[in-house]
């Protein structure tokens, strides 16, 4: 019966969006001809009329749902300066999530990813409509529901979405947000947006941040983090991120939670972390031969009693020894904020046999990284395992250059043996001589850049010393940059030398914009090869390819590679529009010549990436540079 009544709501929002006229259609030809030449003279205007031709070549797409990807985006993209027909793209592409998403209530048996990447685009067009309506949004989400046969590994679809509105909402109407995020805590939830709304309220009004603040810290007393789990993992993401800095006096500057996360002040932080200790201090050891019941904070459950509900009890262990792990990461800062509770949670943990995790020591080793000094660094680095001994000491030597005190960051280095202390006074050297050249002298920079004992040593002097002479010898720059040119100019064999066309390609951009096209020109090649071979091999070895056609949203590294693309080609645009379009037009699939177009006018108007402002936190995602390696 609900899967019924969700088809028939989907079936009536589709027929309700043929109705719907398109802002377009309605435009006389002659003014919108008009319109368009009086356009042609700025590269935003005319990525404006480049964005029309994508429209246009994506309605040979075969995939339906990369028809509906280039929608969003571009609706994304005009909303600013055609809304109407903004909103036209958006119900249009409305349309074509319900009736991928239709299909599938209806029986329709598809690959279970294909049903995921359907209310993936549900997620990304209700995120999109809520940068600019709110409203709109809300309309959507509640119109076309997620169906009931949505994966049953990942629930509350619904729920999960309209969490996440609230922290688009907070940066437009705080005191919307802050209703219904006090609402959360007096119901006892606790969802990961809460962090994003609070970091959101802090930045538009501090007053209703510090009111919503004090209240959830009031609820997450170690009783709330032990019963429920979304409590438990939320104390943990807000002692990950440490405390907020108290400002000082004439300090204008905006709130940090904003790039940090850090989102309590001192006092809060440690209240919650004393909840948390407490909490942590409950967990018991597992009688032997017992294994895990309940879920973990991946909902994971043991095999066996899977289909039991675990006991409150058992919850409550679960989020003792989940707190507990989570803990032993932030050690250092309960020394130092907590230090008569420090010997207890270490004595526990040793109880519980996770005294040596070596996952634990890497974790806390990141944390020093990301926001230590080199003090902290070097202090961590006496009492670290072996094997981490000596990144500690080199990330302190860098930290101690950074702060400006190269002598001690020599002195560091020497803590080192052999070549490992070589390498870091070497390292410390160059990073000196980059930061001190001038034009005159370029002798001094020349026997540098000799120096280099690689090819990526020398192209990284290069790129280096052209930074550092942008401003006082262009000249020379561009001329250093030449060289770097040369080292790339072949043919790439992995993705890291692609990685090194697209950074000499960015360091023109500044001083030579008309270079890019010789830098890039030979990759975009490259790539229409690599693709054709994939296409070739799909079924066999690769499997990028779907129904014959590459998934725009699909997160692979080609993919990445032609958005990468895209963007250093916007560079080219500001300057020389038409050309830069040529070089999209270059890549042959029509697919990549869309991904590349739109990225590229997405650059050059200025607009934040969907994905990159993606406030759910699970749109594309890219690990590592151009995203997963091949094995």
């Amino acid at each position: 019966m609900k899967a019924r009544s969700t088809a028939a709501l989907l079936i009536g929002f589709t027929i309700s969006i043929a109705f719907i006229p398109v802002a377009n259609a309605s435009r006389p030809q002659e003014s919108r001809a008009q319109q368009q030449d009086k356009d042609k003279s700025t590269p935003e205007k005319k990525a404006v009329l480049l964005l029309d031709q994508v429209l246009g070549e994506a309605g040979s797409l075969k995939l339906p749902e990369n028809r509906i990807y280039v929608q969003i985006s571009a609706a994304d993209l005009l909303w600013d300066r055609d809304e109407a027909r903004a909103r036209a793209l958006i119900m249009e592409a409305a349309g074509g999530i319900a009736d991928l998403l239709r299909r599938n209530e209806s029986g329709d048996r598809r690959p279970g990813n294909a049903n995921r990447l359907a209310l993936d685009l549900r997620q990304t067009l209700v995120m999109s409509a809520a940068r600019h309506d709110t409203a709109l949004a809300y309309q959507i989400l509640q119109t076309m529901p997620a169906p009931s046969s949505a994966d049953p590994r990942r629930p509350g679809d619904q729920d999960y979405l309209e969490q996440n509105l609230v922290a688009i909402i907070a940066a437009n109407d705080p005191k919307a947000a802050l209703k219904t995020a006090q609402e959360w805590i007096d119901k006892g939830e606790y969802p990961a947006s809460m962090t994003r709304v609070l970091t959101q309220l802090q930045a538009k009004d501090a007053e209703s941040a510090k009111k919503l603040t004090d209240n959830l810290v009031k609820r997450l007393q170690p009783e709330e983090m032990l019963a429920k789990q979304d409590a438990a993992r939320l104390s943990l993401n807000l002692l990950r991120a440490g405390p907020r800095p108290e400002k000082k006096p004439g300090d204008i500057s905006t709130s940090t939670a904003s790039t940090t996360g850090q989102i309590l002040n001192e006092s809060a932080y440690r209240d919650v972390m004393a909840a948390a200790i407490t909490a942590a201090l409950r967990a018991m050891p597992q009688p032997a031969g017992v294994g895990g019941r309940g879920p973990g904070f991946r909902g994971r459950q043991n095999n066996q009693t899977a289909n039991t509900p675990p006991t409150e009890a058992e919850i409550a262990q679960s989020n003792a020894r989940a707190l507990l792990s989570g803990l032993q990461t932030s050690l250092a800062r309960v020394d130092a904020y907590l230090p008569e509770r420090s010997l207890a949670l270490r004595q526990k943990l040793t109880q519980m046999g996770m005294g040596d995790d070596q996952r634990t020591a890497f974790g806390q080793m990141a944390n020093l990284m990301q926001q230590g000094t080199s003090e902290s660094l070097m202090a961590a680095a006496a009492s670290a395992p072996q094997g981490m001994q000596n990144r500690l000491y080199q990330q302190a030597a860098m930290m101690a250059l950074d702060e400006g005190n190269a002598d001690r960051a020599r002195e560091i280095a020497n803590h080192l043996d052999g070549t490992a202390r070589d390498n870091l006074l070497r390292t410390v050297d160059l990073r000196l001589a980059t930061r001190s050249a001038s034009a005159n002298n370029m002798d001094q920079i020349r026997q540098t850049i000799a120096s280099a004992k690689s090819e990526d040593e020398r192209l990284a002097l290069l790129l280096q010393f052209a930074s550092t002479l942008e401003h006082e010898s262009p000249k020379l720059a561009i001329q250093l940059l030449e060289e770097a040119r040369s080292l790339v100019a072949r043919r790439a064999t992995n993705y890291a030398q692609f990685e090194a066309q697209l950074k000499v390609a960015h360091a023109l951009a500044a001083l030579d914009p008309s270079k890019i096209f010789d830098t890039l020109d030979p990759g975009i090649g490259q790539i229409n090869d690599l693709l054709s071979a994939a296409a070739t091999l799909s079924g066999f070895e690769v499997n990028i390819f779907r129904d014959g056609e590459l998934p725009l949203q699909a997160a692979s590294s080609l993919t990445a590679l032609v958005m990468r693309y895209g963007t250093e080609l916007a560079a080219l645009a500001k300057v020389d529009f038409d050309r830069a379009q040529m070089m999209t037009d270059r890549f042959q699939l029509a697919e990549t010549r869309i991904l590349a177009k739109l990225t590229m006018v997405r650059e050059v108007l200025g607009v934040k990436d969907l994905d990159g402002g993606n406030e759910s936190g699970r749109g594309r995602g890219f690990p590592g540079q151009f995203g997963r390696r091949p094995q």
